[in-house]
C-alpha cells in the first residue's frame, strides 16, 4: 500500500532545506508532488518548457540568492545533461534535482531509461540517493540540499513511485 503523503513530506523538506525556488516541467508520475509545490505559498514555482532551460533558470535564480531545486524525470535529467555540465558544473551552481526514476525496480515500462540513469549522474560526478520510503525523506532531502549548497554542485534524489504516491 502506498503512503500519499509523501509529496507533502517532500515539500516540507525542501522548504526546511532553504529551497525557495522550484522548476519544474508538467508530468503525470509528478503530478502529486506538483500539486504540492504549487499549493506552498512560500515557493516560487516556475513551469517549464524543456528541463535543460530549467538549469538555467535555476542558475540565474542562485545568482539572484535564490536557493533552487528543479523537478524532472529522468528523461528530463538526460536531456538537460549539457546544461548541467556547461552551467551548474562550469560555474559551480549548487542545486537540488529531484527527479522521478522511471523504470526503477517493480516499474513496468522505461526499464531502459532506469538502466542509465544512475551511470549518467555517475558519469557527470554528481552525487545522488534513491528515495523509496516515505520515512527517509526529511533526512534524504535535506542531506541532500545541504551538500548542494556546501559542495556548491548539483545534487540528484531519484523520487520513487513509492514516495510520490504512484504505486498500484
Amino acid at each position: 500500500m502506498t503512503d500519499h503523503n509523501g509529496p507533502k513530506l517532500i515539500v516540507e523538506a525542501m522548504k526546511e532545506a532553504g529551497v525557495n525556488f522550484v522548476a519544474s516541467l508538467p508530468d503525470v508520475n509528478l503530478s502529486k508532488l506538483l500539486a504540492a509545490v504549487d499549493e506552498e505559498r512560500e515557493l516560487t514555482h516556475v513551469t517549464l518548457c524543456r528541463e535543460e532551460e530549467g538549469i538555467g533558470i535555476c542558475a540565474g535564480a542562485y545568482i539572484g540568492g535564490r536557493t533552487p531545486a528543479i523537478v524532472m524525470q529522468n528523461a528530463g535529467f538526460l536531456n538537460s545533461c549539457n546544461a548541467l555540465t556547461t552551467t551548474a558544473l562550469n560555474f559551480n551552481i549548487p542545486m537540488l534535482l529531484m527527479i522521478y526514476y522511471a523504470g526503477d525496480i517493480g516499474d513496468e515500462g522505461f526499464s531502459t531509461l532506469g538502466s542509465v540513469t544512475e551511470p549518467v549522474l555517475r558519469g557527470l560526478g554528481l552525487r545522488y540517493y534513491v528515495l523509496r520510503k516515505n520515512d527517509e525523506i526529511r533526512t534524504t532531502v535535506k542531506g541532500a540540499a545541504t551538500l548542494a549548497v556546501d559542495s556548491r554542485r548539483p545534487v540528484a534524489v531519484l523520487l520513487t513511485k513509492d514516495v510520490l504516491g504512484m504505486r498500484r
